[in-house]
């Protein structure tokens, strides 16, 4: 009697084992690629906080003071004041226009306290109360952008 060997092909455990295999290695690329998008977005945020630090401070040097909350949310006035700033300076990169706290009729807008997906501006006068500009000069500010993964990006008035 002759007897068949089955060495033609693979058993079910050596195919479970490779797609394991493969499952794990997709796994772990998702995961690095997620990561580097979101140190991608956060040096984002970082250049477009640096950007309008840097528009809001030529502001300064040529009137005496910073403008205020709602000035920087007024898409007109920031052409007319500060020429070189797009909106996409502004505008986190995961923004949402249906995020009340940084959106406004579908238009960006800067929030008042620090919020995820939105960067917010504090502006204080001289002696740490609200300003107007009219009455209070705007003196002080505090612009901040919240980093995916944790932490927060903060720059400061620099007078």
């Amino acid at each position: 009697m002759h007897t068949r060997s089955r060495t033609d092909g693979f058993t079910i455990i050596e195919l479970l084992v490779v797609i394991v295999l493969i499952l794990i290695l997709a796994a772990l690329v998702i995961l690095t690629a997620s990561g580097v998008q979101a140190k991608n977005r956060n040096t984002a945020r970082q250049v477009g906080v640096n950007t309008l630090q840097g528009q809001l401070e030529t502001y300064y040097a040529q009137t005496n003071k910073y403008p205020t909350l709602a000035n920087l949310n007024d898409a007109a006035w920031r052409t007319a004041n500060l020429k070189k700033l797009k909106t996409s300076d502004v505008q986190d990169p995961r923004w949402d226009s249906a995020s009340p706290a940084c959106a406004a009729h579908d238009k960006v807008m800067l929030a008042a306290v620090p919020t995820a997906n939105c960067y917010s501006y504090q502006v204080i006068g001289t002696d740490g109360s609200a300003c107007d500009n009219v009455k209070v000069d705007c003196a002080h500010y505090t612009l901040t952008a919240v980093l995916e993964g944790g932490g927060r990006y903060v720059k400061s008035s620099l007078n």
